[in-house]
């Protein structure tokens, strides 16, 4: 049977996976259990590559194709969201679903929760929120002889990296090596986001992100920036400290247990959505934190198993 319903997608890697609880609930509304995905045509940078990668994998997705190839007759129920706010997505998508994306605070709502109360108030979903959900690959398996596995991730591309790369992880590793004996350090990422960073493993700019993500399922933690990296280890359940700059934490941040977001609450923070990132000289809300309190937290979850004021 095929699905009825078609989602419209185009945005980063974080985003898909804080858009994977809406799709599990419009895909189980759907008499088929799934739902079909598209995007724009012109779409053509990395992340649409790496995106696809998860698609693919994903059981309650059925096809994915470009919006140009969708068969109008098929579908009763089309599903849009503040993403599709321009060109040939958003005039099809409100010819067929007559609705501008509800109003959204960035900096009250968190990302997973404006899709799911689009599917619950203009789709009508009733049940719970399901959780964050990828699929990883099946390859590579970390089996070398290490207690405990440390991932880093580090930034991103362009002009995202201005606000979301901390610049001691090398440092970092050096402190991590010096109090524990049984450790491997792996990285992951793309481009040059940990170039001179000693490591154990590097991962960077080698695997698909569906293996980076079975990597890091296998880690004991994820030390990260606010990365698509660091969403798929929320998504996973792996235990994270997360270093956090001008992006905004209400929208973004992990929502697993296991995590400790370390924040500096400065006044400029968030400078993402106006846009202040691109003249800042400073980037003082990740400048500032030292490696002494990553390193505290990073011992604290390895005694005991947990973060200060996590239950």
């Amino acid at each position: 049977m095929r699905p009825n319903t078609i989602v419209h997608f185009r945005t980063g890697i974080g985003n898909f996976v804080l858009f994977t609880p809406a799709l599990q609930a419009m895909a189980s509304m759907d008499a088929s259990g799934k739902i079909d995905l598209c995007t724009d045509s012109v779409w053509s940078d990395y992340r649409k590559s790496s995106i696809c990668d998860l698609w693919e994998r994903l059981p309650y997705i059925n096809r994915v194709f470009a919006i140009n190839e969708i068969d109008q007759s098929k579908y009763t129920t089309w599903f849009w969201t503040y993403w599709t706010t321009a060109g040939s997505a958003r005039v099809l998508f409100s010819s067929k679903k007559n609705y501008d994306p509800p109003f959204w605070d960035q900096n009250k709502e968190h990302e997973s929760d404006y899709y799911m109360r689009i599917a619950r108030d203009i789709y009508g979903y009733k049940g719970e929120k399901p959780p964050l959900k990828i699929v990883p690959g099946d390859r590579p398996k970390m089996d070398f002889p290490f207690a405990k596995k440390i991932i880093f991730c580090n930034g991103g591309f362009g002009d995202i990296q201005v606000f979301k790369k901390w610049n001691y992880f090398n440092d970092l590793a050096s402190q991590i090596r010096s109090f524990f004996d049984d450790v491997a350090i792996i990285k992951v990422g793309w481009g040059d986001e940990l170039k001179g960073v000693e490591c154990d493993v590097d991962y960077v700019g080698k695997l698909t992100l569906s293996e980076t993500a079975f990597v890091i399922k296998q880690a004991d933690m994820m030390i990260s920036t606010d990365t698509g990296n660091m969403h798929i280890a929320d998504a996973l359940g792996t235990p994270l400290i997360v270093l956090w700059g001008g992006s905004s934490l209400p929208k973004n941040g992990p929502i697993q247990t296991k995590n400790k977001v370390i924040h500096l609450g400065l006044p400029c923070q968030p400078c993402q959505q106006a846009g202040d990132y691109r003249t800042c000289e400073d980037r003082k809300c990740l400048s500032d934190i030292q490696v002494g309190e990553v390193m505290y937290h990073l011992r604290q979850y390895f005694n005991k198993g947990d973060f200060d004021g996590n239950t």
